[in-house]
């Protein structure tokens, strides 16, 4: 499998404060990847370095095998398609706003049109081809964006947190278009979601951001705590640690790793809890 993106060694800072520290981080091509965390993790510091809109303090990241430096990120920036959590449309109306980006990139006046009236047809909201931009709602909003995107055919589609501001209704339909878009076109597609259930069941690959840096489980069941004695301390649970583990802010315990039984279990694993479910 080739892979998108390859980063190494990549240390991200705001100011003093280190906003990613990833030392490997590999995203396959032609899969769906969710960036899974809550506020403040590092998904979209980590999305703005995957669009190339921001450079690493430290590091190295491949594009495709290629070692992409400074001098390239306008190139590799066409390569790629970047719907940010709050879209930006300018002003007239949506038809004008996706033909003019593919004037921007070339396209003969001839075939504008059409192709902006087939992509605003695909996503479903061709009857908003002559409303003006400002006046959509925020599902419309979205999905003008997003055709003004995919009109231009990107190597690469990532969304930030693409589904905060939508609607029920307008969740599924995303949630559709998302499973079947890398399926169609064999695409790359990486969001971003602090949803971690949603992530896990969109996703072929799941990215799990704590603090800017990646972790190894899902954070299906993340605490907080502290840890002291070989053991980590929650404020309501405590949890045996393996005794390599000395330090650490947060725990994420594996599903595949947990048993559920009606009655005592004879085993040798560490933690053992009585409760209700």
């Amino acid at each position: 499998m080739t892979n998108a993106y390859q980063l190494s060694n990549i240390i991200y800072r705001y100011k003093q404060s280190i906003a990613l520290s990833l030392p490997v981080l590999n995203i396959e091509s032609g899969q769906i990847t969710a960036l899974v965390g809550s506020n403040g993790s590092g998904k979209s510091t980590l999305l703005n370095l995957l669009a190339f809109l921001t450079v690493p303090e430290q590091g190295k990241i491949q594009f495709f095998n290629s070692t992409v430096t400074l001098k390239q990120h306008q190139l590799y920036r066409k390569r790629i398609g970047f719907l940010t959590q709050k879209p930006y449309m300018l002003r007239g109306t949506v038809l004008n706003n996706i033909t003019l980006a593919l004037k921007m990139h070339g396209i003969r006046k001839a075939d504008r049109q059409n192709k902006a009236l087939a992509i605003l047809e695909q996503l479903d909201i061709a009857h908003c081809a002559e409303q003006q931009a400002k006046y959509l709602s925020g599902g419309e909003l979205q999905k003008a964006a997003l055709a003004r995107i995919l009109v231009l055919d990107p190597e690469v589609l990532l969304l930030d947190e693409p589904f905060s501001y939508l609607d029920q209704q307008s969740s599924h339909l995303l949630e559709s278009f998302i499973a079947s878009y890398v399926q169609e076109t064999a695409k790359t597609l990486i969001f971003s979601t602090h949803n971690r259930l949603q992530g896990l069941a969109l996703a072929n690959n799941v990215i799990s951001l704590v603090d800017g840096k990646s972790v190894l489980t899902p954070l299906i069941n993340l605490f907080q705590g502290t840890v002291k004695n070989h053991s980590f301390d929650t404020g309501n649970i405590t949890i045996i640690l393996p005794d390599h583990i000395t330090e650490g802010s947060h725990i994420s315990i594996d599903p595949g790793e947990i048993v559920i039984s009606k009655l005592p279990l004879s085993s040798s694993m560490r933690n053992n809890y009585t409760g209700r479910i």
